[in-house]
């Protein structure tokens, strides 16, 4: 018996040792170069490589998530207000039922332009290239393709882009 509390006890304090050597990578950091993505909505497609030369807010969400749905509502209408037109909303979502996203849209009062769904969710690879993890993200992406911002405030948006 002791012997084997003794074996768990030393696993225990391997496991403990290697996660703390080798973390999981949560999200980019700013100075890293956004990862490529395309999505299609039933109005567009955007990619990316489509906006360079624009800023880009990206923004990760799902109905289900209130803080991540109170973000998306807040960016499109910072962005909506700042009058820049050198910015660009790409907003995706992770929910796992397409009429659930579409029904959150309209109740949010949100533009479908600028919405994407992602049916793949947590499994997609977006959710992987972002290493989201488990929670949801925004970036600010320069005209060149870089993270500028991660989780900006929505309402220091024109700032952040003016500098």
């Amino acid at each position: 018996m002791k012997k084997t509390k003794s074996v768990i006890g030393m696993l225990a304090l391997i496991l403990l040792f290697s996660s703390a050597f080798n973390p999981v990578k949560t999200g980019l950091k700013e100075g890293e170069q956004a990862p490529e993505l395309s999505l299609q909505n039933a109005e567009d497609s955007v990619s990316l490589q489509s906006l360079k030369g624009r800023y880009v807010l990206l923004n990760f969400w799902a109905g289900y998530d209130a803080p991540s749905r109170m973000e998306n509502i807040r960016f499109a209408r910072e962005i909506d207000k700042s009058g820049l037109e050198n910015i660009a909303l790409v907003s995706v979502s992770f929910d796992t039922n397409r009429k659930v996203f579409e029904e959150t849209i309209k109740r949010d009062g949100l533009n479908a332009a600028t919405q994407f769904y992602d049916k793949d969710g947590s499994r997609s690879d977006i959710f992987d290239n972002y290493r989201l993890n488990k929670g949801f993200a925004s970036y600010l992406i320069s005209p060149e393709g870089v993270i500028i911002a991660k989780d900006p405030n929505p309402e220091h948006l024109t700032k952040l882009i003016r500098q």
